[in-house]
């Protein structure tokens, strides 16, 4: 039976060249001053989260806005994803979520593994490169121009990789030591299994000039 995830599209706000609308589906929701991001691509989202001190824009009549205290613990980008679990969404993507300052990028990739714990699948968009964690599974990802990045998430995992320049078999990876860093994809696909463990994978694109 194949299971069918309910998507939710979270425009954040760090720093992007900005948002290809093709790639928006599901509900739409708007954190701070990715609500900027998102009106400037021409998408109005259905939801509005945050405390609104980075965003220079109005949230549009009829937009659910979610106003909170800058005084508070969880991040906008937090609140935007509790939202979107509360609207029953199971599998997040987060766009404009990596680059910028170091502090926000590791905060939302912290914000994944409490995801992944609570059963959701997370995935980090930034400018040509992508975020998520691997837990008790197996991922295939279509050959691309770039680097192919696996990291334990944890003291350690067991991983193996192939389709890739350096494969790996049942490897032990820890994370004193960043054995898979910049790998490259040689294959049609690369699959990549987390045998034991959570692991982190990032994959980044060469630009096109």
């Amino acid at each position: 039976m194949t299971i069918i995830k309910k998507i939710c599209s979270i425009i954040c706000g760090a720093p992007c060249a900005g948002i290809d609308k093709n790639l928006i589906e599901g509900l739409v929701i708007a954190a701070d001053r990715g609500l900027d991001y998102a009106l400037a691509a021409g998408i109005t989202p259905d939801i509005a989260v945050g405390d609104f001190d980075s965003a220079e824009s109005s949230v549009p009549s009829g937009v659910e806005c979610v106003r909170v205290s800058p005084i508070k613990d969880d991040t906008d980008t937090i609140l935007a994803a509790n939202t979107a679990i509360e609207h029953g969404c199971d599998e997040l993507r987060f766009f404009c979520a990596l680059g910028g300052r170091l502090d926000h990028t590791f905060a939302n990739i912290q914000m994944l593994y409490d995801l992944i714990n609570r059963g959701i699948h997370g995935k980090l968009y930034g400018d040509n490169e992508c975020a998520y964690l691997l837990r008790n599974e197996t991922v295939e990802i279509p050959r691309y121009n770039g680097y192919l990045s696996v990291f334990s998430y944890g003291e350690s995992a067991v991983v193996s990789e192939s389709g890739v320049k350096y494969p790996i078999d049942r490897y032990l990876m820890k994370n004193s030591f960043p054995l898979g860093v910049s790998n490259e994809i040689t294959a049609p696909a690369a699959i990549i299994t987390a045998h034991e463990g959570t692991v982190l994978i990032i994959e980044v694109r060469k630009s096109v000039k």
